[in-house]
C-alpha cells in the first residue's frame, strides 16, 4: 500500500513538472501562427465517423507602417559636371584624393596666400593641418564633394567663372525661397535641413543599431534645433559635418536622426574652384555658420 501510495506521488509530482514545462514553453515561445487545428471528438470518446476539423482564421499580419508615409518638399538636383569633362576628370580624382587623405593632392589646390573659409580669415596649407587625416578640413571638403556640383556664377551657361560644389543651398533657395515678409535674421535658413541621396534612413537614435523611422530622398525637413541644443557642449563643439548626426522633425512630426553624409544645411561649406594658369584652385569656401 505504501509503494502504490509512492509511485501515485511520483506520477503525480512527474505531470505537475511536466505542465510546468509545457506552461513555461507556451510563455518563452508566444505563438506567432494560428492555433493548429483541433478534432472534435464525439462524446463516447471516439473518434466520429467524419471528423471535422475546427480551424482558426488565419490571422492577417499586421502591415509595417510606410516609412515615406507622409508629405513630402522635394528639391531637385542637378549636377553639370559632365559638360565639362576636364574638371569632370579634377572631380574624381579629388574625391580619391579625400578618400586616402592625399595631403600632397589638397595641399596643391590651396593657393599661397590661404583660402578664405565661412567668415573667417584665410586658411594656409599649414592651418589646414592636412597632415592629420582627422583634421576638420577634411570632413569639410568631403562633405563639399558629395553631393552635385554647378557653375560659380548662379545664372551663368559655363563655367568661365569656376565651379561651386555643393549647389545645394542654392536649389534650396530656388525652389523654397523665404517669405519676404519674414523677420530678419538666419531663422529660416536653420530651420531646415536638406537631405541629400535616395532612401535615406532617419534613425530614432543618433547610431546605426537604432530603429529606421523614416526614409527620406532629396528632400527638406525641419531642424530639430531644440534637440541639438540638449546635446552636450563637448558634443556640439566637435560636431563633424560628416560622421555626426542632425536631428530632425518628419512631416508626420516624428523625431529621428541623419547622419550627417547626407544631412545638408543651406549655409553648409560650399568650395569654388577656378583653373588658374592650367592648375586647379580652392578659391573659396563661403558658408559654415
Amino acid at each position: 500500500m505504501k509503494r502504490a501510495s509512492w509511485i501515485i506521488t511520483i506520477a503525480v509530482s512527474s505531470a505537475a513538472v511536466l505542465g510546468a514545462g509545457i506552461a513555461a514553453t507556451v510563455r518563452l515561445n508566444p505563438s506567432s501562427q494560428p492555433p493548429s487545428p483541433q478534432v472534435a471528438v464525439s462524446p463516447s470518446g471516439s473518434v466520429s465517423p467524419s471528423p471535422q476539423v475546427a480551424v482558426s482564421p488565419a490571422m492577417e499580419p499586421s502591415p509595417s507602417p510606410k516609412l515615406d508615409d507622409f508629405s513630402h518638399q522635394r528639391i531637385s538636383l542637378v549636377d553639370r559636371t559632365a559638360t565639362d569633362p576636364e574638371f569632370a576628370k579634377f572631380r574624381q580624382q579629388l574625391q580619391k584624393a579625400i578618400q586616402t587623405r592625399d595631403a600632397r593632392f589638397v595641399s596643391a589646390l590651396i593657393p599661397a596666400k590661404g583660402v578664405p573659409i565661412g567668415f573667417g580669415r584665410s586658411q594656409t596649407v599649414e592651418d589646414l593641418k592636412l597632415t592629420d587625416p582627422k583634421a576638420m578640413f577634411w570632413s569639410i571638403l568631403e562633405k563639399a564633394m558629395g553631393a552635385n556640383c554647378g557653375f560659380a556664377e548662379p545664372d551663368a551657361t559655363t563655367s568661365a567663372k569656376g565651379w561651386i560644389c555643393p549647389t545645394v543651398s542654392r536649389d534650396f533657395y530656388r525652389q523654397y525661397p523665404p517669405n519676404p515678409n519674414a523677420a530678419p535674421g538666419l531663422g529660416y535658413e536653420l530651420s531646415n535641413v536638406i537631405v541629400v541621396g535616395d532612401r535615406v534612413n532617419v534613425r530614432a537614435l543618433p547610431n546605426l543599431n537604432s530603429e529606421v523611422v523614416g526614409v527620406l530622398t532629396n528632400e527638406v525637413v525641419k531642424f530639430d534645433q531644440k534637440r541639438f541644443e540638449n546635446s552636450q557642449e563637448e558634443q556640439i563643439k566637435a560636431f563633424d559635418p560628416m560622421s555626426d548626426w542632425t536631428p530632425v522633425v518628419l512631416p508626420n512630426r516624428k523625431q529621428g536622426y541623419v547622419y550627417n553624409r547626407y544631412a545638408y544645411r543651406s549655409l553648409e561649406n560650399r568650395a569654388i574652384f577656378k583653373n588658374i594658369s592650367g592648375k586647379w584652385q580652392i578659391t573659396e569656401m563661403p558658408g559654415g555658420d
